[in-house]
C-alpha cells in the first residue's frame, strides 16, 4: 500500500505566494519577449489626396516588398472641389462647358462623396486599405457660402463627421479612434504630415498621429517608426542651416513613380488626372525620385 505524502498547508501557501509575487514582479514569461509591429506601412494623410502627394512613391514601394499598405484619409473632405476648375492646379482641364474665368465651390456633401470615391480609387491602385476617420475640416461650402466650423451656420447645417482635428487632439476619446487604428494593424512604418507644418489640418493630422503613436507605445502595442515629411518650418533657411529641417530618411522611388502617378491621377477634381505635373509644380511637395523623411520616433530601437 502506497503511501500518500502530505503537503502541508502552510508549505502550499508559502509556494502560491511566491508564485505570485514573481508573476506581480516579471509577468509572464512570454511578456519578456517585445512583440516586433507587423510588415505593414500606414501613411497617414488628411486629405483624400494626402497619402499619394506626400508619400506616394515610398508607400508603393513598400507595399511592392510585401508590406500591407493602409491608406488613411483623416478629414471628411467636405471642401476643395470646384465646379468649373481644379481649386489650386491652373493647367487642369474644364469641368463644364460654361468657360467662366471664375471658380464655384461644391457643396460639402457632394465634395465628400466624390473625395471619397477617388480616394478608394487610388487605394486600389496600390493594393492597399483605404480607411476614413471623419474628422471635420475647419471649413466647409454650402451652395456658394463657405461655412467656418463651430460657427451658428456650420451649427444648424449639421454636417457629418468627428470634432474638427485639430479640436480633437485634445480629446482621449478622440485619440483613442487613432490608437485603436494602430492596435489594429500594428504598422512598423506610420508617414504624416510635419509638427506645426504648413496647413492647419495637416498639423492637427500630424499632431494626432504624434499622441496615439505615444499612447500606443504606453499601451505596448507593436508600433515601428513614425516619419514625417520635410514642410512647412522645416523648409525655412533657418531650420535648414541649424539642421532641424535635414531629412534622416530617403527613399529612392524611380521604379514606383508608375503606381504613385496613376494613383495621383484618380484625384482627378484636385489635379484633373495630371497628377505628376501638379506635383512637380509645387516646390513643397517631396522630390520626384527621392522621398525624404524626418524620424519623429522609432521604436524598433533596443
Amino acid at each position: 500500500m502506497r503511501t500518500l505524502k502530505y503537503f502541508h498547508p502552510n508549505r502550499l501557501s508559502t509556494t502560491l505566494l511566491t508564485t505570485i509575487f514573481v508573476l506581480l514582479q516579471f509577468g509572464p514569461v512570454s511578456g519578456q519577449v517585445k512583440v516586433k509591429p507587423d510588415k505593414t506601412i500606414m501613411v497617414f494623410g488628411a486629405h483624400a489626396d494626402d497619402v499619394d502627394e506626400i508619400a506616394g512613391g515610398t508607400f508603393a514601394k513598400y507595399i511592392a516588398m510585401g508590406y500591407k499598405g493602409v491608406y488613411v484619409c483623416v478629414t471628411n473632405n467636405l471642401a476643395g472641389c470646384n465646379l468649373e476648375r481644379t481649386p489650386y492646379f491652373e493647367k487642369g482641364p474644364n469641368f463644364t462647358v460654361s468657360n467662366s474665368p471664375l471658380k464655384y465651390p461644391v457643396g460639402g456633401l457632394e465634395t465628400r462623396q466624390i473625395r471619397s470615391e477617388e480616394a478608394i480609387a487610388a487605394a486600389n491602385v496600390y493594393g492597399s486599405v483605404p480607411v476614413f476617420l471623419d474628422f471635420c475640416e475647419p471649413e466647409i461650402y454650402f451652395g456658394r457660402k463657405v461655412i467656418i466650423y463651430a460657427t451658428e451656420d456650420f451649427v444648424r447645417y449639421d454636417p457629418p463627421g468627428r470634432r474638427q482635428i485639430n479640436l480633437a487632439t485634445r480629446y482621449s476619446e478622440d485619440v483613442n479612434i487613432v490608437v485603436e487604428l494602430l492596435e489594429k494593424y500594428k504598422p512598423e512604418i506610420v508617414i504624416t504630415h510635419t509638427l506645426g507644418g504648413e496647413k492647419l489640418d495637416h498639423e492637427g493630422t500630424a499632431y494626432m498621429m504624434y499622441l496615439a503613436f505615444v499612447k500606443a507605445m504606453d499601451k505596448n502595442i507593436p508600433v515601428g517608426k513614425l516619419w514625417m515629411t520635410v514642410n512647412g518650418w522645416l523648409l525655412d533657411k533657418e531650420a535648414q542651416r541649424s539642421g532641424r529641417g535635414k531629412p534622416d530618411i530617403r527613399i529612392d522611388v524611380r521604379d514606383h513613380l508608375k503606381t504613385k502617378y496613376e494613383a495621383l491621377n484618380k484625384h482627378v477634381s484636385q489635379n484633373g488626372g495630371f497628377g505628376r505635373d501638379y506635383v512637380t509644380d509645387n516646390k513643397t511637395q517631396p522630390k520626384e525620385v527621392i522621398e525624404e523623411f524626418i524620424t519623429v520616433i522609432d521604436n524598433m530601437k533596443k
